[in-house]
């Protein structure tokens, strides 16, 4: 953590601090016998029932009687300087800026379960459980479960996390998780030239970040949730500022913000591979790419890992009128540098050929008709396609992409990478993936009955 950092949060705990100690209203929640202390000794009392009950939540487990106090001192130094409410004022700032505030520990407990895990306390399964599925602290009902000993099994924790699930906030969370995977928080940052592409605006963007959502609902909700209906589905929605993107006057599209769903089988429309939000993002500036596209497909859904490309790559060729994308990359066929890695994703790639830069169907490109033909190797559904609806129809069938779905959802709940170690947890969240029929929603159950999630591995040197 760089000095300015430890800046900004000095700077923003003292602003809270001072905000609530001058509202009388807000002290009084927080603190409600502040209004009945009648002596010094009232007073630090007072203090000390805050910080018990304040300090459970705004650290996630309770302030050992050792930890008292050293938090009391803050208390007691502007106190003796300003009274009570310039003493409470000073423990926040400190309670606002204290690791154990900023940064998730993970002590565990000194149940033993094996040579290569340590069990976490009720307490930080807590945490692990509402960060994990409301990317917040935990409410009230998980630290009374915690403190009643109430999570303390794999039992307990499903328990917690159907009670979570019907929650708006984790009703969302699978389709966070998709919205994460294909990096959709980036188009707000994906520029397109505005000569090739004057549609390309703030509205249009917007507009395509909440079509994404409302697809990946309509995938939840009523298309069963499965990998496949994610690759294959239908449904298209639209509104006016849509139009551009689907080559339609405004006029026909609802002109509120809302959307219209249509169902097209004129061979536009596969899924996630025909989402404009993914294609923009997978694209360039000024064309589209299949090399980012075909390496999502080879990273996202595969699980592949790519070799970094050369230090001797050669410039792509520049965009000319009379050539297509699929002509200018041919290079890569010969270009013995190019080959080794662009076998494996052009092929792929080109399969998206159909869209342009803003997740356009188009039928031309470069003056010439466009060919999305490609084929898949390596994999277990390998074999020639014919644009992304045959290609998402391959994908949906493959035990390969299944199983890389479930290993993304473990990198996006767990917030690591896996390694040796979660072979076991990966296996199991797969199966249960499987068994479930590669239903999206399965996932969060799966995860919270892995180890991976349940325990954490000793530190290095035995210690813990």
């Amino acid at each position: 953590v760089d000095g300015s950092d430890l800046d900004k949060y000095q700077r923003a705990a003292e602003a809270v601090a001072a905000a609530i100690v001058a509202d009388k209203a807000a002290l009084a929640r927080i603190a409600p016998c502040a209004s009945t202390t009648s002596s010094t000794a009232d007073a630090r009392a007072c203090a000390t029932t805050f910080l018990k009950a304040f300090g459970t939540k705004v650290y996630r487990a309770p302030i050992a009687d050792a930890d008292l106090a050293r938090h009391l001192t803050l208390y007691d130094a502007g106190a003796s300087n300003g009274g009570y409410a310039h003493g409470l004022e000073l423990l926040l700032r400190g309670m606002l800026q204290a690791p154990r505030f900023l940064y998730r520990v993970e002590l565990g407990t000194a149940e033993a379960v094996g040579p290569m895990a340590v069990k976490l306390s009720g307490y930080e399964l807590a945490a692990r459980l509402s960060y994990g599925l409301w990317n917040t602290q935990p409410d009230d009902a998980l630290l009374t479960a915690a403190a009643g000993g109430m999570l303390a099994t794999p039992a307990d924790a499903a328990t917690q996390l159907a009670r979570m699930l019907k929650d708006p906030r984790g009703a969302l969370v699978v389709r966070h998780f998709l919205e994460s995977w294909i990096h959709l928080p980036e188009l707000g940052n994906v520029a397109k030239n505005g000569t090739l592409f004057p549609e390309w605006n703030d509205d249009v963007r917007n507009a395509m970040s909440a079509q994404a959502q409302k697809f990946f609902d309509d995938v939840l909700a009523s298309k069963g949730g499965t990998v496949a209906s994610l690759l294959t589905s239908k449904t298209v929605f639209a509104n006016a500022k849509l139009a551009p993107v689907y080559g339609a006057v405004a006029t026909s599209f609802p002109t509120d913000g809302s959307f219209t769903s249509s169902d097209k089988t004129d061979g536009t429309a596969a899924g996630l591979f025909s989402l404009p939000a993914f294609l923009a993002t997978q694209a360039k500036a000024s064309e589209s790419s299949p090399i980012y596209r075909g390496k999502f497909v080879r990273e996202q859904l595969f699980c592949q890992q790519l070799p970094s490309p050369p230090a001797n790559i050669p410039q792509a060729p520049e965009v000319t009128p009379g050539a297509s994308t699929r002509d200018r990359l041919k290079q890569h066929e010969t270009n013995s540098t190019c080959s080794a890695c662009h076998t494996l994703i052009d092929p792929i790639g080109l399969g998206f050929e159909h869209y342009d830069a803003i997740g356009r169907y188009r039928t031309m490109d470069g003056g010439k008709p466009v060919d999305a033909t490609g084929a898949v190797s390596g994999t277990d559904v390998d074999g020639p396609f014919n644009g992304v609806g045959e290609l998402g129809a391959k994908l949906g069938t493959s035990a390969k992409v299944e199983s890389c779905v479930a290993t993304q959802w473990f990198r996006y709940a767990i917030g690591r990478g896996e390694q040796a170690a979660d072979s076991c947890s990966l296996q199991t969240l797969t199966q249960t993936f499987h068994a479930g029929g590669a239903d999206l929603r399965t996932l969060p159950a799966a995860i919270v009955q892995t180890p991976a999630f349940l325990y954490r591995r000793p530190l290095a040197q035995g210690r813990n």
